[in-house]
């Protein structure tokens, strides 16, 4: 099991996008965290999973307001209505897969949690440039 860093920080060391990358050559993608040592979870999703709950999401945080942000609640809604008979997610429920993915891509840049935002709020990144996608 990850530890949780103690520095502070939060970004995620080059090591952590190196193993990604290896991941995604056998199609699974590393899930990146960067409250953790290492900057990295122990586990992967499959790519497929991955992109389709990635490109629900950004499309929700994209229609918000860029400084509000979409509320997490609105994400995880859209993504079961749009997702949740889909065949790549044979449970049918995505609640944790959105979060999962959520944290991945604030490890990213692409997004990251509004500050003192309750119930949590999400937007792009400060770290995301031109509008990238995370991968």
């Amino acid at each position: 099991m990850a530890r949780r860093r103690t520095d502070g920080g939060w970004g995620v060391p080059p090591s952590a996008m190196a193993q990604d990358e290896l991941d995604r050559a056998r199609g699974r993608v590393r899930m990146l965290n960067g409250a953790l040592e290492g900057g990295m979870e122990g586990w992967t999703l499959p790519l497929q999973q991955w992109e389709l709950v990635r490109e629900v999401l950004l499309e929700v945080v994209d229609d918000a307001d860029p400084e509000r942000g979409a509320l997490l609640g609105e994400v995880v809604e859209t993504a079961q209505a749009r997702l949740g008979r889909h065949p790549a997610f044979p449970g049918g429920r995505l609640t944790n897969m959105v979060r999962y993915v959520k944290v991945d891509l604030e490890g990213r840049g692409v997004l990251e949690v509004v500050p003192r935002s309750s119930p949590q709020r999400v937007r792009r990144g400060a770290r995301d440039g031109a509008g990238g996608t995370g991968a």
